[in-house]
């Protein structure tokens, strides 16, 4: 979604609502990323041109990613919110990278990378549908998961200590 001054200057009180479904499949910004594609997002907010030089976007995305299950390299549908906040302006900015401004080139701003790096933000690091008992392991292994409970263990050197007793002479 492409928008230029003009369109603000248009617009009722300089705000432009968004309220849009897109659809990103394989493209050059998902590739590297653990998300295969993002059928479906509802994208809601609003742009806000100050009458001058800065627009504010203050957008809600909702939808579902299709990523690869971490095990078996399956599709899993994963479910997101999302939520985003960004300046842009329209002319050069002394220390924009301090105040986290994105200077737009030719009038236009593009807020499909805010878009997609609020919904990359949301994408699981690893996944998977297999229930714990499934997962695989072999001879003297097994991979663990952060929702297995964590036993305390016990370096094998000082466990050898526990069948030590002393004799009370």
């Amino acid at each position: 979604m492409k928008f230029n001054r003009k369109d603000f200057l248009n617009a009722k009180n300089h705000i432009i609502e968004i309220d849009e479904w897109i659809a990103v499949e394989e493209n050059d910004l998902l590739h590297h990323t653990s998300v295969k594609s993002i059928p479906d997002v509802h994208v809601t907010g609003t742009l806000e041109f100050d009458g001058m030089n800065f627009v504010s976007s203050d957008l809600r995305m909702d939808g579902t990613m299709i990523v690869l299950d971490s095990i078996t390299n399956e599709d899993i549908d994963f479910p997101f919110e999302a939520e985003s906040q960004q300046t842009y302006s329209f002319v050069p900015v002394q220390d924009a990278e301090d105040q986290e401004i994105i200077v737009v080139k030719k009038e236009t701003i593009d807020i499909n990378p805010e878009i997609f790096q609020a919904i990359l933000y949301e994408a699981p690091m690893s996944i998977t549908r297999l229930p714990r008992d499934q997962y695989p392991k072999g001879d003297g292994w097994q991979l663990l998961s952060d929702q297995d409970k964590e036993e305390p263990k016990i370096d094998p050197r000082w466990e050898k200590l526990n069948d030590f007793k002393l004799d009370d002479d």
